[in-house]
């Protein structure tokens, strides 16, 4: 834990960076994001998969959470390069502290901390503010969601739903997560997060959608919505046809695959993509990547 006294417009506050071990101020934290965005961080903390690539960062005035920002780390691999990039998010004030300039100031110190230590950096901001984050270098741009039609064969390959309570599973999805072969665009590569969506927190409803295809050496995160399948990411240790995930984990209703990230497959379409009210900011280190090329950030890396 980072801690040290800020002078914001000639208020006195304290910031406290990674102080998610600190019981009490992890319970200001998550009652603050659970009033906010109706859910909170205590069961990601308590399953052990909150490591350091997910750094918080709070003002608290005496012993108060008055504003945050949560810094999330993903190494990504960008054209066989490898970078690291941060994401935005969990931004928030309290009302009776808004409009005093504290959330500048953490977006302020969090790129000047990370500056040096980032290739790039992007957040999903709300129609509400949308003129907010330009002021600090993000740029809006488009994402695209991949998908295409398909036709049912039956498949001869095995698929296992992984029971993620049992720990030789998770083990599993942790190699699989560690040790992927590059099947994306880019690939954000965060086991952090990928847990805090398929382990941590059942509400969110990917718990029951991890599936191992041992004959492939793949673990797929994937749902089945009426006559969709819906590819939310895919870990796998070798080289395999995606062509062949998809028909091992079909149905012969299935009639469309879409993902959830941008895979590099070369016979499927793109449309348009906008999670409700959400836009896509970029630093300007990204703004050529996002611009040139049709992109979404994979669905499992939100925050």
């Amino acid at each position: 834990m980072k801690t040290e006294s800020i002078l914001v417009n000639d208020k006195t506050y304290n910031l406290y960076i990674e102080y998610q071990t600190d019981e009490k101020k992890r319970f200001e934290f998550n009652n603050m994001t659970e009033k906010e965005w109706g859910f909170d961080f205590e069961s990601f903390y308590q399953s052990g998969y909150w490591k350091n690539n997910c750094c918080l960062y709070s003002i608290f005035y005496k012993e108060e959470i008055v504003s945050h920002t949560t810094v999330t780390l993903f190494e990504v691999i960008v054209a066989s390069e490898k970078k690291v990039w941060a994401q935005i998010g969990t931004v928030m004030t309290k009302k009776h502290f808004q409009k005093q300039g504290l959330s500048r100031y953490l977006m302020q110190r969090i790129q000047q901390d990370f500056n040096d230590k980032i290739e790039g950096m992007f957040l999903f901001a709300n129609n509400s503010v949308l003129d907010f984050y330009p002021k600090f270098g993000f740029i809006p741009v488009n994402e695209f969601q991949a998908g295409k039609k398909i036709h049912y064969k039956q498949s001869s390959f095995h698929v296992k739903q992984l029971d993620m309570d049992h720990e030789n599973n998770r083990k599993l999805l942790e190699t699989y997560i560690e040790h992927a072969h590059p099947n994306s665009f880019f690939n954000l590569k965060n086991l952090d997060l990928t847990f805090f969506y398929c382990y941590a927190y059942p509400d969110f409803g990917f718990k029951n959608a991890v599936f191992h295809i041992e004959a492939l050496d793949t673990i797929a995160i994937a749902q089945i919505e009426e006559n969709v399948l819906h590819l939310l990411y895919v870990f796998k240790l070798r080289n395999v046809d995606m062509n062949d995930i998809i028909q091992a984990l079909s149905n012969p209703e299935i009639t469309e695959v879409v993902y959830g990230f941008t895979p590099q497959d070369k016979d499927v379409t793109f449309t348009p993509y906008k999670e409700e009210d959400l836009t896509l900011f970029v630093s300007k280190e990204l703004e050529s990547l996002f611009k040139e090329h049709q992109l979404m950030i994979p669905l499992l890396a939100h925050t």
